[in-house]
């Protein structure tokens, strides 16, 4: 085992910062610089990492080295080796250093430091923007599942009107209920719309028309045509209702509409 005297390019250096070696020594020509490599054992063996080495004349080498771990460290700890022989280097000690900055208050730092630090390397207005997704998606959420329960229990109450009369043969009967006091037009339009709740499961006491339509949409998207009819229909009932002189040809003509639309859509039959 020979001896080379090494020199370091600075004796204070920071984790992972690389440290230059200069070793010179009539013993380093006895081994072939460019297979040297630390002689490692299980206390060091994640500590060192030798990135290049060279030679430099023809008695002395560079080492371009890092250490990963914080403290005072010998060179003359340091043995290289080429696989048949080894050599130990005299030299200084280097004072490794910790990324980690020491607290004010002298205590330890903690493993990954607070949540929102001062000065810290990630920006804040990242934590803000994450801060706000997660308040949005929550209330997001919220309103999902609010919804979700509102709806539930709109569903549940269609089960009151069910009748074993058909849709359609109720509907009839209404109308001809509403003909005997020439056609009321809050009693057609609730003719008509206890139709369609029973028909086609419609809350439709419970939403205004373009939720009902919406409603329709999600729920029985193969529909498309009956929906778009009901969505005319809604909207003729707006009109009329705004016109308090309606003679009963015109609600006679409304009235045929109406029969056009349930003769031609046989429902879901509660």
């Amino acid at each position: 085992m020979s001896v080379v005297n090494c020199k370091v390019d600075k004796e204070q250096i920071t984790v992972g910062d690389h440290l230059l070696l200069t070793c010179a020594g009539s013993e380093a020509s006895g081994s072939s610089v460019k297979k040297l490599e630390f002689k490692l054992n299980e206390t060091n063996k994640y500590t060192l990492k030798l990135f290049k080495k060279a030679p430099v004349g023809e008695n002395s080498f560079n080492l371009d080295f890092t250490i990963y771990a914080p403290g005072d460290y010998k060179i003359s700890d340091l043995i290289l080796t080429d696989g048949v022989n080894d050599i130990v280097l005299s030299g200084a000690t280097v004072k490794v250093g910790s990324v980690l900055q020491p607290s004010k208050d002298g205590k330890p730092q903690e493993a990954f430091g607070f949540i929102l630090p001062i000065g810290m390397s990630i920006p804040i207005y990242y934590y803000l923007i994450l801060t706000v997704f997660l308040l949005v998606a929550g209330l997001y959420a919220g309103y999902r599942i609010k919804r979700h329960h509102y709806y539930k229990k709109l569903k549940a109450k269609l089960k009151q009107y069910a009748s074993p009369i058909d849709p359609d043969t109720q509907f009839y009967k209404a109308i001809r209920m509403a003909e005997k006091a020439e056609y009321p037009l809050d009693q057609i339009e609730k003719a008509f719309s206890l139709y369609n709740l029973r028909a086609y499961r419609l809350p439709m006491f419970d939403l205004t028309n373009d939720r009902i339509i919406k409603y329709f949409k999600r729920n029985y998207p193969q529909y498309k045509k009956t929906r778009i009819q009901l969505h005319r229909l809604l909207g003729e009932f707006e009109e009329l209702s705004k016109n308090n002189n309606l003679s009963i040809e015109e609600k006679n003509e409304f009235v045929k509409k109406l029969y056009r639309y349930v003769d031609a859509n046989n429902g879901l039959n509660l």
